[in-house]
């Protein structure tokens, strides 16, 4: 294994990126991916990578050795077309966006397929917001196309799953029933209004959603409610948000830049890769990076 070093230089000065707020990070390459687009891990610390280029899920054991491949090309139950998001946050459940075929598909840990249900398109959020439904094993509905293109999924704490629609460029919440509940971020939000959704997080306190249209963070309670937006003008080309050890990690092509949920902007991380970063997962001591086409493994400091 590559030994790794951090490098801290200049004075500090709180919520400015200043010199010393900027991390230099070793890391070691783990593997490579065609056409990577998410990172998620679960509390077991097992790691998922949406890879578009082959149309997979790859599960990672918590030392990053390739363990599982869920799915594969298709529209049928349990395949894929362009999945561009995981959520594996409970440890019990996986949910996939699925992008190109317009729906999120559930997965036991296992890998066995649970269910998918479809990504409306807006006329059907104006008829009185129905229940999706939920397509299970042998349904012959489950490949039936929809209007909708989820791009990134994240669960809160009481199962609620939200879902950015990137055709319409606002968020979607569905309850624990699968029932679709809420528009988060649409036409006449005000200052929760959403530009150009790209990524979500969560805790259990806050949803948080990147917006390259914005470049910035707009930040919802677990109801869709906003609350505030931080990182203004300092998230262009945003493309991957994570959270843990009680922080925000807004994952830019060529820096991570890690928040307080209050918005302070704590520290920068650069870590040297062969492509622009794509995501990041926090697994205790460990910082795993994401690029487009591969996987890397770094420590962060005490």
């Amino acid at each position: 294994m590559l030994l790794l070093g951090a490098v801290v230089s200049g004075l500090a000065r709180p919520g400015l990126a200043q010199p010393a707020d900027t991390l230099h990070l070793a890391a070691r390459h783990v593997t490579r991916f065609d056409d990577a687009r998410a990172l998620a891990a679960d509390p077991a610390g097992r790691l998922y990578v949406a890879d578009a280029g082959r149309d997979v899920v790859v599960r990672l054991t918590p030392a990053g050795q390739v363990d599982a491949t869920l799915g594969g090309p298709g529209a049928s139950e349990g395949q894929f077309d362009e999945p561009t998001d995981i959520d594996p946050t409970n440890g019990l459940v996986l949910v996939v966006a699925d992008a190109g075929n317009g729906r999120l598909q559930r997965f036991s840990h296992e890998g066995r397929f649970l269910e998918a249900w479809p990504v409306p398109a807006a006329t059907d959020l104006e008829t009185a917001m129905p229940p999706a439904r939920a397509y299970r094993p042998a349904d012959t509905a489950v490949d039936a196309p929809t209007a909708g293109r989820p791009v990134a999924v994240v669960s809160s704490a009481l199962d609620d799953t939200f879902v950015i629609d990137e055709i319409q460029g606002h968020v979607l919440m569905w309850d624990e029933s699968r029932r679709l509940v809420q528009v988060i971020g649409g036409f006449g939000a005000g200052p929760g209004a959403l530009h150009r959704p790209v990524a979500l997080a969560a805790d259990a306190q806050a949803l948080y959603v990147a917006d390259a249209g914005r470049h910035a963070i707009v930040v919802y309670d677990l109801r869709g409610q906003y609350l505030t937006t931080f990182a203004a003008g300092q998230a262009r080309d945003v493309r991957g948000l994570s959270t843990g050890r009680g922080r925000v990690w807004v994952v830019l092509p060529g820096v991570i830049r890690v928040y307080d949920p209050q918005g302070m902007l704590r520290r920068s991380i650069v870590v040297p890769t062969d492509a622009p970063l794509r995501d990041v997962a926090v697994v205790g001591e460990r910082l795993w990076v994401l690029t487009d086409t591969g996987l890397y493994e770094t420590f962060l400091p005490e």
